[in-house]
């Protein structure tokens, strides 16, 4: 059977799965892989594509990422956090609309799973976050410093006050800090003898730190340090302060704070 008509077969029996679920959908999808999808290497009307389990590494918001192999691509939807949620551990056939601009990502329509369809659609409050090839982004302002000296004291920290500097092999924590007097849920970066609170990660920095703590892998960016908060703060934190990230690399791109 040539690649072509096993396509158009697909084409067919996932038209009628959809019929039969939720109402008709007059439009088809053409069932491929993400790469295929992504690299252009088969064509489809309206550039609307299904894929059978595709894996999300993260989800946050109308955020996801999926990863096939090394390729790691965005996908985006209305509450789409929330209906991954609702399929997790199923097989599920999932259709979406590939776009270029900024960049190539895709738009989810639905999700069937166990025979039912989940409708999904545009996000309307997200953008896509601000990505770019990692070679291509300057980091020549941020300092190279010695993190393994650091530590909570002041002394120590004085030497990153008002400073911007980079941040390698540092593992990323999701951690309940008292702050305010009510414990809360932060992002936190660990070092050797410290750790930072990371102050309002946007959310595409948040898909991204997901995404990195589920794959075990070490934070690599660059984050900016202000003035050192007193001793009682830095003392019911545990911690050092708190850090601005403002960009961190992931899958050879490159996130930042930009929003």
């Amino acid at each position: 059977m040539s690649k072509v008509f096993g396509a158009v077969i697909i084409v067919l029996l996932l038209s009628t799965v959809l019929s039969s679920c939720g109402g008709k959908l007059n439009e088809t999808y053409t069932m491929t892989t993400l790469r295929e999808a992504s690299r252009g290497n088969l064509l489809s009307p309206g550039f609307k594509y299904s894929f059978d389990t595709p894996k999300f590494v993260a989800a946050h918001k109308d955020l996801a990422l999926v990863r096939e192999g090394n390729l790691i691509e965005l996908f985006m939807g209305d509450k789409l956090e929330d209906h991954i949620k609702q399929i997790e551990g199923k097989k599920f056939v999932l259709g979406a609309r590939k776009m270029f601009t900024p960049y190539i990502h895709f738009v989810v329509d639905f999700m069937v799973a166990d025979g039912d369809t989940i409708r999904v659609g545009p996000s309307y409050e997200m953008k896509p976050p601000t990505l770019l090839k990692a070679k291509e982004f300057p980091t020549d302002n941020y300092e190279e410093v010695d993190l393994d000296a650091l530590t909570s004291n002041r002394l120590r920290l004085k030497v990153i006050q008002n400073t911007k500097f980079k941040v390698k092999m540092a593992s990323l924590g999701y951690d309940e800090v008292n702050i305010t007097g009510e414990p809360e849920m932060v992002y936190t970066i660990n070092l050797k003898k410290v750790r930072f609170l990371v102050k309002d990660p946007t959310d595409g920095m948040q898909l991204i730190f997901k995404a990195l703590m589920n794959e075990h892998l070490y934070f690599d960016g660059g984050v900016d340090y202000g003035r050192i908060p007193p001793r009682s703060f830095r003392k019911k934190t545990n911690s050092g302060g708190f850090v601005t990230v403002e960009y961190v690399k992931y899958g050879g791109m490159v996130i930042t704070s930009q929003k």
